[in-house]
């Protein structure tokens, strides 16, 4: 986005909400994964406690059926609270959480998965690809004519009408509310109106990534193997053990690129309806995405990794009772499990969230925002760190990068790499591990280990996303292996 210093991207209302907000320029999920990224900071609560992890999910209800989650703990204090959407991941927890987390008003809009219409006349055509290659009917592009698919054809554009009639809904009934609109794109499959893929017609409009390979001395379980599928002639695309053709590369970053712009569109909307009934002043505003995405780098594609471009998600907020956060950008290391004490302090809620719920009030960096993520840090009493998390399933082990999904009956040999963002570092440690109490023996050494450097010496770097995490440097750096190993543990493990 523009406001992330991606100076080619055509995202007006996201850079307009972003003059009015706090930037966080390094916020962090806790798994780089949609189900169980959104089980966490729904429910407040790290993967290793809800116990929902990328291919072994059910929700978060399963482990905590009493818990409060973040739009229940203002539905008990007396808000209205109304949703739609890709909010809850569809199936966890079941039926989008329906009654616990969501006033009955009015029925929640669910979620709709849409398909790039055929174009090959049959099923998906394919190319000689390793029988591990993971590439689904999801995994494409397509820029559909808006004369044949009009703009309500699309479900955030639906999603973004129907949050505008909630918007009206509760203006006329008064009440504190609280509404999650949870957008689709730019989800796969990239499917948008032509009109945002004309957007970047000319190639300086999309730049290509720079560092295309893998990082030096990184271990194979750090990747995986999903690619994507041309929808016009079928033709499907595996990362490794090569890149992607440039000219493949171009056509997916330019989707994505066309898909953010359809989502800022319909962004705009919303904000426009807060605009015109007068809500806006009141109203607490946040945008955020439930993980990163890969768009090449380090020859890799989509999420699921535990690198920063996985990790690290846009984190904006608009709190028009804390103009001294209005336009300004945060470096504090922040996580999304932090959203849910923060919310609950900055609208000033009567009820304190249940004490068991994960994460740390933010809202002193809204009276504050210059304060360094040490600063910060050391006043909120937490690490100055942030912890993500992923899981394999090693089902190739000659290449531990194929076929390393954790579905269905493809879950043995299993890590968890537990991952650790500092100011200077990114350290990984990929630990072996079972379902059963204690997933990880923190005694034991770990099976693989990535140290990455985030030594720029300036933080407006960390929006170059080729600049770091290009070299694991964990063999040249064992003392700060060591340290770094001692402090993930330390969290961990507790």
């Amino acid at each position: 986005m523009t406001n992330y210093n991606q100076s080619f991207m055509r995202t007006p209302n996201f850079q307009r909400l972003a003059a009015e907000s706090l930037v966080f320029e390094r916020a962090y999920c806790q798994d780089a994964v949609c189900v169980a990224s959104r089980n966490s900071f729904l429910s407040g609560r790290r993967p290793d406690i809800t116990k929902v992890w990328s291919g072994m999910a059910k929700s978060f209800r399963d482990t905590g059926p009493h818990w409060t989650s973040l739009p229940q703990h203002f539905k008990n204090a007396g808000y209205t609270v109304l949703g739609g959407g890709k909010t809850y991941h569809p199936k966890s927890p079941p039926d989008w959480d329906e009654p616990l987390s969501w006033s009955q008003d009015k029925p929640y809009f669910p979620f709709k998965a849409a398909h790039c219409p055929n174009k090959t006349g049959d099923s998906v055509h394919s190319r000689e690809v390793d029988d591990s290659g993971q590439v689904t009917g999801s995994d494409t592009w397509c820029a559909l004519d808006e004369t044949e698919y009009p703009y309500d054809y699309h479900y955030d554009n639906q999603l973004a009408n129907h949050t505008i009639g909630l918007l009206e809904y509760v203006k006329e009934k008064g009440t504190p509310f609280f509404i999650a609109a949870g957008f689709r794109r730019p989800h796969v499959p990239w499917m948008m109106p032509k009109h945002f893929w004309d957007l970047y017609d000319n190639e300086e409009d999309v730049p290509p990534p720079l560092h295309v390979h893998r990082p030096l001395n990184s271990p194979d379980i750090a990747f995986h193997n999903q690619g994507v599928f041309n929808n016009s002639d079928g033709t499907k695309y595996t990362p490794m053990p090569t890149p992607l053709p440039t000219s493949i590369q171009q056509a997916v970053r330019r989707a994505y690129f066309a898909s953010v712009s359809f989502t800022d569109y319909n962004i705009g909307l919303v904000l426009d309806a807060l605009e015109q009934l007068g809500l806006s002043n009141d109203t607490l505003v946040v945008l955020h995405g439930d993980h990163g995405f890969q768009l090449g780098e380090h020859d890799s594609w989509h999420k699921q990794t535990n690198w920063e471009l996985a990790a690290r998600v846009p984190l904006v907020m608009r709190v028009p009772w804390k103009p001294a956060s209005a336009g300004k950008h945060s470096f504090a290391l922040v996580e999304l499990i932090d959203m849910y004490r923060t919310l609950s302090e900055l609208t000033g809620l009567q009820h304190d969230p249940p004490a068991d719920v994960n994460g740390t009030s933010l809202a002193a960096l809204f009276d504050d925002p210059s304060l360094t993520s040490a600063q910060f840090s050391k006043m909120a009493a937490k690490p100055n760190a942030a912890f993500s998390q992923y899981l394999r399933c090693v089902n190739n082990v000659t290449s531990q990068w194929a076929d390393n999904w954790c579905s269905g009956a493809k879950k043995n040999n299993t890590l968890m790499g537990y991952s650790m963002r500092t100011d200077a570092w990114r350290y990984t440690a990929w630990m072996a591990w079972q379902r059963t109490t204690p997933q990880v023996d923190w005694t034991a050494e770990p099976v693989h280990v990535e140290l990455y450097s985030h030594s720029g010496g300036n933080e407006w770097l960390e929006n170059n996303f080729d600049y770091f995490e290009n070299e694991n440097v964990a063999a040249e750096q064992p003392d700060m292996v060591t340290q770094l190993h001692d402090q993930l543990k330390a969290f961990f493990s507790h």
